[in-house]
């Protein structure tokens, strides 16, 4: 298996996957939207989606888009909230979530710049884009490597807590456990091809030492085994890709979903307390 062939083999399996993903987004839409918005529930699926457009177009042409931000900041990111009940249960929700959004906006940014900005646009040339395409370049390993670390303690921390201390009012279900199986297939697969990559002849050895953990850790402990590194290097870019990818066609009716939506409430209301403290005080 070559680059082309790989690269052929993870769209041909992502591309169906991702549409998935989006059907399963919108079932679960679609769910919320039996609800009421902007106090009408009897209103058509239409007429709503109109209403929340309407409600997300006008905080972002709005100065209520910076109290978005900074909600998003303090209470999806930080957690100030929970900092404050228990530093351990902030620690290891802060890291897994650092690292899975450094990561996948790091393959967001890479996927831009090889797809658009260089397929269509040429401009392979401008450093700032280029980089992103190329895994031993000082920022992209480095970033890619911090990421995968705060992911990889987050989850270690996650699991020694739900499986092993287990505190007396956690309760463990199998949305748990199925987020901690996808994380971890996501996790092993890319380390394991990391280090795959680092002992194959597509490596600059002259910046790898950026992926601090996979260089000068992890890939010399396999280095003298007489494997294929180059074929089982394209092999695992298209394992890696394809295993995350069906993770993430289980996001919408996982674990991950309820996250996702805690977030949004804590955003909400962090939004509506900013705005009825500056009335207050305006007042």
């Amino acid at each position: 298996m070559d680059d082309k062939t790989a690269e052929a083999a993870f769209w041909i399996g992502h591309l169906p996957l991702m549409i998935l993903f989006l059907v399963g987004l919108w079932l679960v839409f679609a769910n919320w939207l039996r609800g009421s918005v902007d106090g009408r529930k009897d209103a058509s699926t239409g007429q709503k989606l109109g209403a929340l457009l309407r409600v997300v177009l006008g905080t972002i042409f709005s100065t209520r888009l910076w109290l978005l931000i900074k909600a998003f900041v303090v209470e999806a990111w930080f957690n100030r909230r929970l900092y404050r009940n228990s530093f351990w249960r902030w620690l290891n929700h802060f890291l897994l979530l650092s690292g899975v959004m450094l990561l996948f906006s790091l393959s967001g940014i890479s996927a831009l710049s090889d797809k658009v900005l260089i397929h269509f646009f040429h401009l392979e040339h401008v450093p700032w884009i280029g980089m992103w395409v190329q895994p031993d370049h000082p920022i992209t390993a480095l970033l890619n490597e911090i990421g995968a670390v705060l992911m990889t303690v987050g989850l270690i921390f996650f699991i020694v807590r739900r499986y092993f201390t287990r505190p007396d009012q956690l309760r463990t279900g199998p949305l748990d456990t199925w987020m901690v199986v996808g994380v971890g297939l996501i996790l092993l697969s890319g380390w394991i091809a990391e280090i795959v990559r680092l002992n194959s002849h597509d490596v600059a050895p002259a910046t790898a030492g950026f992926a601090f953990v996979g260089w000068y850790v992890l890939a010399p402990l396999f280095r003298g085994l007489p494997l294929p590194w180059d074929e089982l290097a394209h092999w695992m870019y298209v394992i890696h890709g394809i295993l995350t990818s069906v993770v993430i066609i289980t996001i919408p009716f996982s674990k991950f979903m309820h996250a996702i939506a805690g977030a949004l409430v804590l955003m909400v209301r962090d939004v509506e307390e900013s705005e009825k403290g500056a009335a207050h005080v305006t007042a």
